[in-house]
């Protein structure tokens, strides 16, 4: 989204949209007083571009921002329009692929749905929840187009026959006319139902205006006819609250500029100089830079936990990792500005991007493996082991065939490729390649016995039932170098992904600032990291280690001190003068438990290190940090009167007697 509509989204409600953009109901039966719209761009539209105003992208499905508006054109609330659309999954890798099919796909969507409303328990105009009800999160709607002229919806009809075009699920009538079946591959096809066994068929993914005989103006909204789902919009990412509370000028424009906007929309009126903090001291004018950094601290330790706790929700709740986790991944959504909080801390996070891992059809293994749809792509986000998924073709040599007791035939063999293959010891190889008339699948383990040439990988299929023709070829392609042999690797990764990646937020919370970007603020990290897990003794704590590094130093408390929270002009020592030692290192040691491969103080050992049916807790011990040091950070904000009142008592006590 541009900072101009991020900037119109954020002023206050009923309003009317800006020049430039305007609201059309998604379904011609949107007539009645309040009505569910998307927002259409109607200025500097370019050529074969959508006029949808996008929010994110994702493997199966396209998120467009919508509203809610009244008869008068005013909008009441924002939301988000998602629409299935599995064609983003030709990019993914043929393994995931393989794992899916619409009826996953549907099964899936119907869940997410049902696992949002229960984790977004917030109120409004839409309800509990969170999700406006159409009924299309689980039936298909028609395909759905937007006349950018009128801003009306345009039924998608053929011209010639004056039948609607629909979603064909009907498995029977596609394999009678030879075409793929729904239930069981990806692949959806238009068909006019009014028209029987005479239909023609029409791939969604080729299923555009001119396709379906519509007119030049109209775009796609759906044209596939995917499930839907409506829910609403948080306005702030995760990344611009962060930048905000810390002064720090990012993609929301300056800092005091966005604050203001959220305040005054949350309270309906122009917000002095300073609201929605605590404010510790400093009046109505302004915050000293003391309290400036304890609250900034606080309140990014409090998204953070907001932040890891929904993850947790959502892998407790499919017990499946995520896999593809970013601080794009968040949104935070503030209070209305009426209850006894301050506004900024009524801030909650919530997470807007569903996981992408599928678990692996593996017989025969009692791992589980789980898969992203984007292996082999590079993130910040993720670790190394998620870049490791990778892909590639070469040459099978067959050595024997072994048949189980327990049944099913083992091969083992030597993969030969000109790409570059560095398995690991828990990584799984997926291949494919034709054997006559056949075409096998199948998983196969390194075998790291022996040495081999460069290029080469000797391998053990986990056992698999054949056929009796198959397993008759497979024994007599032994020693026959088969071609064209496509592979993928797949490393053992689990939830410790997503711990990793929630430590990478953590960093870029509260250790990112205008001079040091995410990526120096990591690799400064990663350092300190280094240095105190090489001088781990046994039965010595890390965040002890951590405060034996800031004080022989310098340079530490430079580069990660606490005086990067906010933007103060503070130095090193004069933050830690304000923000404890104690707490500080703590703060550190948290995010750096999150890294697995980071010394004997990582909380999981490798990337699959996660207990079977519990995945989720490899968080707890994250939530456990972060709710620690908000109590430790709360003290700094809310002092004991009494217990102050005693340590004055005393105090005085001791200048009498020493008179």
């Amino acid at each position: 989204m541009s900072n101009v509509t991020n900037m119109f989204v954020h002023a206050g409600l009923p309003r009317a949209l800006p020049p430039g953009y305007a609201a059309a109901p998604i379904r011609a039966e949107e007539r009645g007083a309040m009505r569910l719209c998307v927002v259409v761009r109607t200025q500097g539209v370019r050529a074969g571009e959508a006029p949808f105003v996008a929010l994110r992208e994702m493997l199966d499905a396209r998120v467009w921002l919508g509203c809610v508006v009244d008869s008068g054109g005013r909008v009441h609330d924002w939301v988000e329009v998602w629409v299935q659309d599995p064609t983003g999954l030709t990019g993914a890798l043929a393994v995931y692929r393989e794992a899916l099919n619409n009826a996953t796909l549907d099964g899936r969507w119907a869940a997410r749905c049902e696992e949002i409303e229960r984790l977004d328990q917030s109120g409004g105009i839409l309800g509990a929840g969170g999700v406006v009800r159409t009924g299309l999160e689980t039936e298909h709607p028609a395909p759905m187009f937007i006349d950018t002229k009128s801003l009306m919806p345009v039924a998608a009809k053929d011209r010639k026959t004056g039948a609607a075009w629909a979603l064909c699920g009907d498995d029977g009538l596609l394999t009678r006319k030879g075409v793929a079946p729904y239930g069981s591959t990806l692949a959806r096809h238009l068909y006019q139902p009014e028209l029987g066994e005479e239909t023609p068929f029409i791939p969604t993914d080729m299923a555009d205006a001119g396709a379906l005989g519509l007119g030049p103006e109209t775009s796609a909204l759906n044209a596939g006819g995917g499930l839907m789902m409506v829910q609403r919009y948080c306005p702030l990412s995760l990344e611009e609250f962060v930048d905000a509370v810390g002064g720090v000028e990012g993609e929301g424009g300056n800092p005091d500029v966005l604050l203001k906007s959220i305040s005054a929309a949350a309270t309906g009126e122009t917000l002095r100089p300073g609201a929605g903090w605590l404010m510790l001291t400093g009046g109505a004018s302004g915050m000293s830079p003391s309290a400036r950094l304890v609250e900034a601290l606080h309140l990014k330790l409090m998204v953070l936990a907001g932040a890891v706790a929904s993850v947790r929700a959502s892998v407790a709740a499919t017990q499946t990792p995520m896999l593809n986790l970013s601080s794009k991944s968040f949104r935070v959504r503030v209070g209305d500005g009426g209850g006894a909080l301050p506004l900024f801390w009524s801030a909650r996070v919530g997470l807007v991007e569903p996981g992408e891992s599928v678990e692996l059809p593996i017989p025969g293994t009692e791992a589980k493996y789980f898969v992203g749809g984007r292996g082999g792509s590079v993130s910040i986000y993720a670790p190394a082991g998620l870049a490791q998924v990778g892909s590639g073709r070469g040459w099978l040599r067959l050595r024997n065939v072994v048949a189980e007791d327990a049944g099913g035939l083992v091969i083992e063999g030597t993969l030969s490729t000109q790409d570059r293959v560095v398995p690991g010891k828990n990584d799984l190889l997926w291949l494919r390649y034709n054997l006559g008339p056949t075409r096998i699948d199948q998983y196969a383990t390194v075998d790291a016995r022996g040495s081999m040439a460069p290029g080469e990988v000797r391998i053990r299929s986990i056992p698999q039932q054949f056929g009796t023709d198959v397993a008759t070829r497979l024994k007599g392609a032994l020693g026959v170098p088969i071609p064209e042999v496509n592979f993928e690797i797949l490393p053992l990764l689990s939830s410790p992904c997503d711990l990793y990646a929630l430590g990478v937020l953590a960093t870029r919370a509260l250790l990112v600032t205008k001079g040091m970007p995410l990526p120096v603020a990591l690799d400064e990290l990663m350092s300190l990291a280094g240095k105190v897990a090489g001088e781990a003794a046994e039965g010595e704590e890390l965040w002890v280690r951590l405060e034996r590094a800031f004080a022989n130093e310098k340079r530490w408390g430079e580069v990660l001190g606490p005086q990067v929270l906010a933007a103060t002009g503070m130095s090193a020592d004069e933050a830690l003068g304000v923000i404890p030692p104690r707490l500080w290192t703590g703060v550190i040691a948290a995010i750096i438990r999150c890294f697995t491969g980071l010394g004997p103080d990582a909380r999981c050992k490798d990337y699959g290190d996660a207990p079977s049916g519990g995945l989720h807790k490899v968080f707890d011990g994250l939530l456990d940090d972060l709710y620690a040091l908000l109590v430790a950070c709360r003290t700094l904000i809310v002092s004991d009167y009494r217990l102050n009142s005693e340590v004055r008592l005393v105090v005085r006590e001791c200048m009498v007697a020493a008179r």
